[in-house]
């Protein structure tokens, strides 16, 4: 699983929940660094897990379409946001991404896991 948050205490508090349900989590404060450490591995994630907001004017909805694209696979992907904008809502639910809003409660991101994870992978390539 890829975790991109460009909050540092918000992506090892969501890291140490992943871990504890079993989840190999590759932790990253932005696309590049996941980028970086996904080169190191020979398998695609099972899931990618975004902040709609990164640093740098950057998008969660943006690093999901270039890991896609760098395997070349719809790997099931889960936006979150705190973004209560209208427009960024539509932006982020137009990605086609499974959207959680912040704050995120544990059992609602377990659920959201199992429904991306149980998808089927032919969804298009976004």
């Amino acid at each position: 699983m890829v975790l991109i948050d460009d909050e540092p205490y918000v992506l090892k508090g969501l890291s140490l929940v992943l871990q504890g349900w079993g989840y190999r989590v590759l932790a990253a404060t932005s696309e590049a660094e996941a980028m970086q450490q996904l080169a190191a591995m020979n398998t695609p994630p099972s899931i990618i897990l975004a902040d709609y907001r990164l640093r740098e004017g950057r998008t969660g909805t943006e690093a999901v379409a270039h890991i896609r694209d760098y395997y070349a696979q719809a790997i099931p992907s889960i936006i979150i946001t705190g973004d209560t904008a209208p427009e960024r809502l539509r932006e982020a639910e137009a990605s086609g991404f499974s959207i959680l809003h912040k704050p995120i409660q544990p059992p609602e991101l377990r659920e959201a896991l199992r429904e991306s994870l149980e998808r089927p992978a032919d969804t298009p390539l976004h």
